[in-house]
């Protein structure tokens, strides 16, 4: 199966958000589906495990040139995925088409994800870790994302990683030449050695990369004190067994020594 990619671009969005009501109506049904809860609480409470795609508002510049952006807060599926390296008993998977899911059963919602992802994506309520899984049911029976299947303008898209790349460099180059403003497609390269590349990918000016909250650098210090500790580990271990190997060695050759002393004073 392909790697599936979806794609938000800045320029169509109208801001009607019916991408997050999708994405919660989407949400709802699955909580019912699964036995999580009941339809009446589906249908009336404000749960957070069922909003996997938020605003982030923000004023950007100065009066009276100042603005109001909206960004997206939602789950890219890094390349490397640190909620799925850190999570202590393989509760986070990859899916065939490269979304990366919580499996509810053998979560037990130690916060571990949270503590490593540097985008602030999972949340943890009820004991159970939840964030967005790409729709990867959907996807895998030839449907399109919940969020891309509801938006009128186009401003969300997806497919495979080769399609969605394409029309996304070809819109960012459009704008460019229409607006004289640099667009780049955030995510499709490299973002830093933490995250690698992203799945959910943007299409935005350049300049406006701080005014949507689009991390350049997304790291988390627990990671790395993590994988410290692991390297420490692995150099302590390798340093214990060279020096028992080593004190064995002392002990036989001082062994044999004892032993020819004796042998020579009973001669």
């Amino acid at each position: 199966m392909s790697v599936n990619m979806k794609c938000y671009d800045t320029t169509p969005c109208i801001r009607c958000f019916a991408c997050m009501v999708g994405c919660s109506a989407e949400n709802r049904l699955r909580l019912q589906r699964d036995d999580y809860i009941g339809v009446e609480k589906s249908d009336q409470e404000k749960m957070p495990q069922t909003y996997h795609l938020t605003p982030k508002r923000k004023e950007f510049g100065t009066f009276p040139d100042s603005r109001q952006v909206t960004a997206f807060h939602h789950c890219n599926h890094c390349e490397k995925a640190p909620c799925l390296d850190i999570c202590p008993v393989d509760a986070i998977i990859r899916r065939p088409g490269g979304e990366v899911v919580i499996d509810h059963e053998p979560c037990i919602g130690c916060s571990s994800c949270v503590d490593a992802c540097p985008f602030d994506v999972p949340v943890i309520t009820d004991g159970k870790a939840y964030k967005c899984h790409g729709c990867y049911d959907r996807v895998e029976n030839g449907l399109k994302p919940s969020c891309v299947n509801v938006c009128p303008t186009e401003a969300m898209f997806s497919g495979t990683k080769e399609e969605v790349l394409k029309e996304a460099y070809k819109r960012a180059s459009l704008y460019t030449k229409v607006t004289g403003k640099e667009h780049i497609v955030y995510g499709a390269d490299k973002v830093n050695d933490y995250v690698g590349s992203l799945l959910w990918v943007t299409i935005i000016p350049k300049e406006d990369l701080d005014a949507y909250q689009l991390d350049t650098d997304p790291e988390r210090t627990v990671m790395e004190a993590r994988n410290f500790a692991k390297s420490a580990g692995a150099v302590g271990a390798a340093a214990i067994v060279v020096g028992s190997v080593g004190h064995l060695i002392y002990w036989i050759g001082k062994r044999k020594e004892k032993v020819q002393n004796e042998e020579q004073n009973h001669g």
